[in-house]
């Protein structure tokens, strides 16, 4: 998995584009979540949709699912339906931030990921974008 270029100056917005790939056939549930090393200052984001016009980018009006941390405060917007959520809101997101796509939530032409920092970060500061395959599996007979 990519990892986020280094910005030029400390002000900078750096992204990647990962490419998602999932069987919707065999999917049950889809998470995404960020953690953090250390203290959450600037903005890390994260972009789930399908490319419709085949550039590579994942544009925010290409975006299904967009969420993140901006200054310390989390947040998740659903632009499909366009419910957003933060911290202070009813209900509020979890400092946990994961989001959890199910089956019947998710897109089959969902074919991007964006991740992007924004903001006034040290020089060198990155983040990393790993993929962790989970399965558990209880057959009874």
């Amino acid at each position: 998995m990519p990892s986020l270029p280094e910005a030029a100056t400390p002000d900078a917005e750096v992204s990647t584009n990962i490419a998602l790939n999932v069987d919707a056939t065999r999917l049950q549930t889809l998470t995404f979540s960020v953690a953090f090393d250390s203290c959450e200052t600037n903005e890390v984001l994260v972009a789930i949709g399908a490319d419709g016009d085949n550039d590579g980018d994942l544009s925010l009006d290409e975006a299904a699912i967009v969420f993140g941390c901006d200054c310390g405060e989390w947040y998740r917007t659903d632009l499909r339906t366009g419910t957003a959520s933060t911290e202070g809101s009813d209900p509020p997101v979890e400092a946990t931030n994961a989001v959890v796509i199910g089956k019947r939530e998710f897109d089959p032409a969902w074919n991007l990921v964006k991740v992007v920092r924004r903001g006034l970060g040290e020089i060198g500061e990155t983040v990393e974008v790993g993929e962790e395959r989970v399965r558990f599996d209880i057959r009874i007979r």
